[in-house]
């Protein structure tokens, strides 16, 4: 039987195997950081037409301020979601990134952290659904904007 190499005390089979479980969320975290990335390019976006909108309010006349009214009350909304939606990626973001903490500190300390992984985990995966049901409301609302406006 081969010598078991030890690190800290553990085996380096298990460290290693530890290692490979907490890759996995990585690419889920690269994920997720292009979904971050989406969403606040879709926030700047709205931003900049709200801004362009009341520029153009103050010589517009009054049917064109109501319809110029509607479109930022529009836009608000469609702001509060994107906001909505990126909170809840970061959220998922850091739970995900908790993950492989609890990860490591389990394997580490040796201890069966396993219910508190999978509860984390699961927190994370709602938290990314509610941010994509978020955004795919806003992008609705945006074109509804294309369409009204």
């Amino acid at each position: 039987m081969p010598p078991i190499l030890l690190v800290a005390g553990r085996p380096v089979g298990t460290l290693a195997e530890t290692i490979r479980l907490a890759v996995t969320p990585v690419f889920l975290l690269a994920g997720i950081s292009g979904l971050l990335g989406v969403i606040t390019t879709r926030l700047a976006r709205i931003i900049d037409r709200a801004r362009l909108l009341r520029e153009r309010e103050a010589g517009a006349s009054l049917a064109r301020r109501r319809q110029v009214v509607e479109e930022l009350w529009l836009h608000r909304r469609r702001m509060t979601l994107a906001s909505k939606a990126f909170t809840c990626a970061a959220s998922s973001f850091l739970l995900v990134a908790t993950v492989v903490v609890v990860l490591f500190l389990s394997t580490l300390a040796a201890i069966d952290l396993t219910p508190l992984v999978a509860l984390l985990f699961m927190l994370a995966m709602g938290s990314l659904m509610a941010a994509v049901v978020l955004l795919l409301r806003e992008v609705q609302l945006g074109n509804l904007a294309m369409r009204r406006f």
